[in-house]
């Protein structure tokens, strides 16, 4: 069963990674077509070709490699005369041509990625409950937070004059992508001041400016396996952990390492359960084996959640003012996001990996987020992306002619170089984050704690910690 589970997510990956490159290239054959422009090849994958067929002067082949594909338009490349296959001069492409078919790859993936939240709407997705306030635990005394007068049992309301609507997470955003000082709006002993603050590198973070405070977030049951002690023991969706024996826990985890190393002794919880207390005795957490290693869990999934179905084009403009916001920060001077806090390939690849694990709507929810940003970064104007070729075509269209192929292959080659040393950058930024990231989730799959999560993190500080990781792909 393990194996086909592990198999059925590298399916998935594979496919909609693929597919989203796919759907990009394949914009640009359509509208190429359309435009009469020369089409040399149409592949669907990448590397040796295993098989291919020509149909109207285009040869279309599948090649071993099934990641997206490609489409080879020499009338495209600004920078040499365009060729056939065969050696025949071709003409240049009109700028009109051009253009349409460079903005029909990421017009592709907005499409792909509407259809795609069509299931959404439908199906709906867990999102976390409405919480219009958090309240503060603990403030370490040499952080920024207790010099600018936060303390605990302080009652956090609004980030920079916005009310909170999605609690922790809401405020963690804000203060992660702020660009300068951060303005909490708190509730003391029935009066309302201004915490203002700039947020500091927190090394638990990747340098982050990450809150150092901590807060009390819900333990809630979001789920209990069928059989398992949890099951047995009366513990139902929505009961919120208060205690475990006699001690006040603030997050997921703490309850998690507290079963494990209760290594099946007797748990006393106390529970709230629609604003009654209630007292599960004598909860024993089962032995169980998990990849060759012995654990012990009581079988919960946790997580305030409620049910939403957003439509398509409210999922387009939440990732679109996500991105626009990681965007601003990691081009402002006063943010602490960097360009090692960004995803490529390799993060995207094991983002998908983490959210299937949560659910098919969750993996499905993230192909959409990959197929929008896909569409966002390659409008860019910068050459070699297809921004840049709309660009050199309007610049030809307002001055009547040619861009100088020296001049043209100048750019792209400098910006090509520039883009591969930079993937190359966030890559190795992104092979640590795996190797950090999957050494600290083992314990937390195992206690079943898979509820849905806006955000994975490098390292888990003790208040879950999100990154712009998540939001903000290199494609």
């Amino acid at each position: 069963m393990e194996m086909l589970l592990t198999v059925t997510k590298v399916l998935f990956v594979v496919f909609f990674f693929g597919l989203c490159i796919f759907v990009h290239e394949l914009g640009h054959l359509l509208v190429a077509l359309w435009q009469k422009l020369y089409v040399q090849r149409f592949s669907v994958g990448f590397g040796k070709k295993i098989w291919g067929t020509k149909y109207k002067g285009v040869e279309y082949v599948v090649s071993a490699l099934p990641f997206g594909g490609y489409v080879a338009l020499p009338q495209l490349d600004p920078t040499d005369t365009p060729h056939t296959v065969d050696g025949r001069e071709l003409p240049p492409g009109a700028p009109k041509a051009r253009a349409l078919t460079a903005l029909a790859g990421p017009l592709a993936n907005v499409f792909f990625g509407f259809f795609l939240a069509l299931f959404i709407w439908w199906i709906g997705i867990d999102k976390p409950a409405p919480a219009t306030f958090c309240d503060v635990v603990d403030v370490p005394e040499a952080c920024a937070e207790y010099a600018a007068g936060l303390r605990a049992g302080d009652r956090i309301v609004t980030v920079d004059s916005k009310a909170l609507s999605r609690g922790w997470e809401e405020l963690t955003n804000a203060v992660v992508l702020s660009t300068g000082d951060v303005t909490l709006g708190v509730e003391r002993g029935g009066k309302t001041l201004d915490i203002v603050y700039k947020p500091e590198p927190n090394p638990e973070t990747e340098g982050l400016g990450y809150p150092f405070f901590r807060v009390q977030l819900p333990i809630v049951v979001r789920r209990t396996m069928s059989g398992s002690p949890a099951a047995k023991a009366g513990l139902q969706r929505g009961d919120r952990i208060v205690r475990v024996n006699g001690e006040r826990l603030l997050t997921t985890l703490e309850f998690v390492e507290c079963v494990k190393a209760s290594k099946g002794a007797p748990l006393e919880l106390l529970i709230n359960r629609g604003g009654t207390e209630i007292t599960v005795a004598d909860l024993r957490a089962r032995e169980e084996t998990v990849e060759g290693e012995v654990v012990h869990r009581i079988g919960i999934e946790f997580g305030a959640f409620v049910k939403m179905h957003p439509n398509p084009w409210q999922q387009f403009v939440g990732i679109f003012v996500r991105t626009r916001d990681t965007w601003r920060s990691l081009f402002s001077r006063k943010s602490l996001v960097k360009t090692k806090h960004m995803s490529g390939p390799v993060g995207i690849l094991q983002i998908i990996w983490i959210k299937v694990a949560s659910g098919f709507i969750e993996g499905l929810s993230f192909v959409i987020l990959v197929s929008f940003s896909l569409a966002f970064f390659n409008l860019l104007p910068i050459p070699v992306l297809d921004g840049g070729h709309i660009l050199f075509a309007l610049l030809e269209a307002v001055i009547r002619r040619k861009i100088p192929t020296r001049v043209a292959n100048a750019l792209q080659t400098a910006f090509a170089c520039a883009l591969i040393a930079l993937m190359l950058y966030i890559t190795w930024f992104d092979l640590k984050r795996s190797v950090r990231m999957w050494r600290l989730r083992k314990p937390v799959v195992e206690e079943q704690v898979d509820a849905p999560q806006e955000h994975d993190v490098p390292k888990t500080p003790k208040t879950p910690a999100p990154t712009p990781a998540d939001d903000t792909e290199m494609p």
